[in-house]
């Protein structure tokens, strides 16, 4: 007999998925799944076979599509063995979906990694939701949820390139396993994404909708302002042939060539406003902001000077004219790179440029399941708690004992945990769009009284006697 997984030499339940066969220990399914304990619990001798072990079997059931485990009959034991020609009970014929499922079950009961990207990474998601339904099923959801976020990260890169095609989807995972990881790399791509997203946002969570919403608002006033700055910056430089004791930063209005390309800047700036090429566009203003970075060729050069110009130039007021439009071009460079921080965990680098902008981020105070502790979340069972108020399990949650007291339970101590306030109401130009998120709000009594040590009400007593 295997002493490793699927098949321990010390396993005292046997559990038959036809055609694959695992040998288990007993402790350590009663200590992951609920259901598991409670079925086996209320065995005693009944259903252990004549190798001592508890014979389990999966069958068909019209409430649970993935099958449910039967304690197989021990005198059935000898009627249905395979040397059992006249067999009086079918041999279910598991497809090999479900036989993969019940695998990377029991691989995370075992603190194995399970395998998720079976059949291609195209099913990785696929994959994700049946062990959520089926964790739910067997109330071992405090195993299962970790376990699987733990797999997503061994996929690498490819992962958050899944997340990038269908964020809509990896956000309701995130929600319903409370996966603070999945929620907000989703959240980044809906946020920048959200102008062509269009419909496809109506199938939000109507909390998910609003947060999302309500960023992408934050971030489209920050753009606003941005641009508006831009309008009206005038960059300084040094006037050519100018004496030594003239030579020093001189405002741009006294340069002829410079007041001539903020001119011809600001009307190409206006016509992309009126086009909607910015942050109104459908990519909201990605290609117009990463052009602007870079600088240089990427817009406005030379042909297209000459092609947009009402007048025609002698050959050096052009030379001029394009030698001013490249030190503006680097003063709007310094504008728009706060917009092309990426706080994603995509690799455009390996994968390719997304269409939109990564700059935004969710705090975890920001997250729904923080600011709407009380909110109709998915739990499945009056037992089961989320993941984020897991404590470890041990080996004596067993039997009819009752579940660990979570790490914090009430609203209460929710709140304590969430004391931020949101900057939304103004939205200052000088701030970096990733320093817009929740400031803290730190109460120096209140730490200074946490760290006092408490002395004992009985010593107390006795030096007041």
């Amino acid at each position: 007999m295997e002493s490793e997984f699927p098949q321990f030499g010390a396993g005292d339940v046997n559990i038959t998925i036809y055609e694959d066969v695992y040998r288990l220990h007993s402790t350590v399914l009663k200590t992951r799944s609920r259901e598991l304990r409670d079925l086996l619990s209320s065995l005693g001798s009944y259903g252990i076979g004549h190798f001592g072990s508890v014979q389990l079997e999966l069958v068909e059931s019209t409430s649970h599509r993935y099958g449910v485990l039967e304690v197989l009959d021990p005198d059935d034991q000898y009627r249905y063995g395979p040397m059992y020609m006249q067999l009086q009970k079918p041999i279910i014929m598991w497809p090999p979906d479900i036989r993969l499922l019940w695998a990377n079950m029991f691989k995370i009961l075992y603190d194995l990694c399970p395998l998720l990207d079976q059949g291609g990474l195209q099913n990785v998601l696929c994959h994700c939701w049946d062990l959520v339904n089926l964790a739910d099923c067997l109330r071992a959801t405090r195993a299962v949820f970790p376990a699987i976020v733990d797999a997503l990260q061994e996929l690498g890169p490819h992962v958050y390139a899944l997340i990038a095609e269908d964020p809509i989807n990896w956000i309701k995972l995130g929600t319903y396993m409370r996966s603070a990881l999945i929620f907000k790399e989703a959240a980044i791509h809906i946020i920048g994404n959200w102008n062509a997203l269009e419909d496809d946002l109506d199938y939000l969570p109507s909390v998910v909708h609003e947060l999302c919403e309500s960023k992408q608002a934050q971030l489209v006033e920050f753009k606003q302002a941005l641009e508006a700055r831009m309008l009206t910056c005038c960059p300084y430089t040094t006037l050519p042939m100018a004496s030594c004791t003239e030579d020093m930063a001189t405002p741009c209005v006294k340069d002829f060539g410079m007041w001539t390309a903020m001119t011809y800047y600001s009307q190409w700036f206006c016509m992309a406003v009126a086009e909607n090429r910015t942050y109104y566009a459908r990519d909201g203003g990605a290609a117009f902001y990463r052009a602007i970075y870079a600088g240089g060729d990427a817009y406005l050069d030379t042909e297209e000077q000459a092609n947009t110009n009402a007048f025609r130039m002698s050959a050096y007021k052009a030379m001029i004219l394009d030698k001013a439009l490249n030190i503006l071009k680097g003063e709007m460079s310094k504008f728009v790179s706060v917009l092309l921080i990426n706080e994603s965990h995509y690799d455009p680098d390996l994968m390719g440029d997304l269409p939109y902008l990564t700059c935004c981020k969710v705090d975890d105070e920001e997250l729904p399941w923080v600011t709407w502790p009380d909110g109709d979340w998915h739990i499945d069972s009056d037992e089961e708690l989320f993941l984020s108020d897991y404590e470890a399990v041990t080996d004596d949650d067993d039997g009819d004992n009752d579940i660990t007291e979570p790490r914090s339970t009430s609203a209460e101590a929710t709140s304590a945990d969430t004391s931020g306030t949101f900057a939304t109401d103004t939205l200052s130009v000088d701030t970096d769009i990733t320093d817009i998120e929740s400031i803290e709000v730190e109460d120096g009594n209140e730490a200074k009284d946490k760290n006092t040590p408490v002395a004992d009400e009985d010593e107390e007593m006795t030096t007041a006697e």
